[in-house]
């Protein structure tokens, strides 16, 4: 017997490679680029510090007195900083986001056309991606809504928070994992076979909705196997990244590192402090450089996986149905036709 889901796997690899090669660097940095916001690379990271009123110096102490600290660190502006800085990154986080849901568009027209480009088809695309923005924030604020609202009742309404109040907490906990689990495999499902039926049908996303249901049950067993088969890959896909990518990080922190080392010997002997404005100007750039020489080349790194993997489910769901086939000028020449699919609802 032979199964769609597995096929698939090699005619991706076909593909994948067939666009990626020969080598064309112009092609790789617009495809890292979209890689970059469909594969939603990201780091986290903080910076800490010691805290206190006094400092050890030998075998004494030095009070630092509160009235030395500049005129506008007070609490209140801390706090309001925080909220701000919050404010920011979640403006951020919604706006990246969003560009990510219409690069899903864009990267599917890229490896259908193999002709890669980015303003053009974000342009065309861009009413779907508000559309497909829209459907997954809804989705998500419906289910944290689900979560939180029997918290807010706990802790709003007036309730004693008492052990048989506490030991409900175990339920919801379940709960939760099981709504995550399952928008997790919605929104997998939406941008793997929903996107490409939006744009070969030119239909609106609950339309695309209704239209590969019908897909998905008749091949019920294949887009079974797929998740499984997606989430295993994905796993040994996201190692595999992280030492690639930890491994070049590596190596391109060695010229940074020896230009800082040049910069600090320099103003070092210039009596230059470390601190200083020139001193932070200096490896406040330089650090800055390395977070964006950072971040492009972990784009690079899973842009293969990435494609693959837009690839893999193209192949899938043009061979559970032909007439949503994008990618059949890419199957080799052995495979089987694939079967009509379901009339569309």
């Amino acid at each position: 017997m032979s199964w769609k889901a597995i096929d698939a796997l090699d005619d991706a690899r076909d593909a994948t490679t067939s666009l990626l090669l020969p080598f064309d660097a112009g092609r790789w940095a617009r495809l890292a680029l979209i890689a970059l916001f469909v594969g939603g690379l990201g780091g986290g990271g903080g910076t800490g510090g010691n805290t206190g009123t006094t400092v050890s110096n030998g075998g004494g102490s030095t009070d630092i007195p509160v009235d030395s600290l500049p005129g506008f660190v007070t609490p209140e502006n801390v706090f309001a900083a925080v909220i701000a800085l919050v404010a920011v990154g979640l403006v951020l986080g919604l706006i990246w986001s969003f560009v990510g849901s219409v690069m899903q568009f864009v990267l599917v027209d890229a490896v259908v056309t193999k002709d890669v480009r980015i303003r053009k088809p974000f342009r065309e695309r861009f009413w779907l991606g508000v559309r497909l923005f829209a459907f997954q924030t809804g989705l998500f604020v419906a289910v944290l809504a689900v979560i939180l609202l029997p918290v807010a009742a706990v802790f709003f309404g007036s309730v004693a928070v008492t052990p048989g109040i506490a030991l409900l907490a175990i339920p919801l906990v379940f709960l939760a994992i099981a709504l995550l689990f399952a928008v997790a495999v919605v929104m997998q499902l939406t941008t793997d076979f929903v996107v490409p039926t939006m744009i070969a049908e030119d239909r609106a996303l609950l339309s695309s909705w209704g239209r590969v249901a019908p897909v998905f049950r008749a091949e019920l067993s294949e887009f079974g196997l797929y998740v499984i088969v997606r989430f295993i890959l994905g796993i040994l896909a996201s190692i595999a990244i992280g030492i690639a990518a930890l491994l070049a990080i590596v190596v391109v922190a060695i010229p940074f590192a020896i230009v800082g080392g040049g910069a600090f010997l320099a103003l070092d002997a210039a009596n230059v402090a470390l601190f200083s404005t020139v001193g932070l100007v200096v490896f406040g750039a330089l650090g800055v450089l390395f977070v964006l020489a950072a971040i492009a080349v972990g784009a690079v790194v899973q842009m293969p996986v990435v494609t693959y993997f837009r690839y893999y489910s193209l192949f899938l769901l043009g061979s559970a149905d032909d007439s949503l086939d994008l990618v059949s000028q890419f199957r080799s020449d052995d495979d089987t036709s694939a079967p009509e699919g379901p009339t569309p609802a």
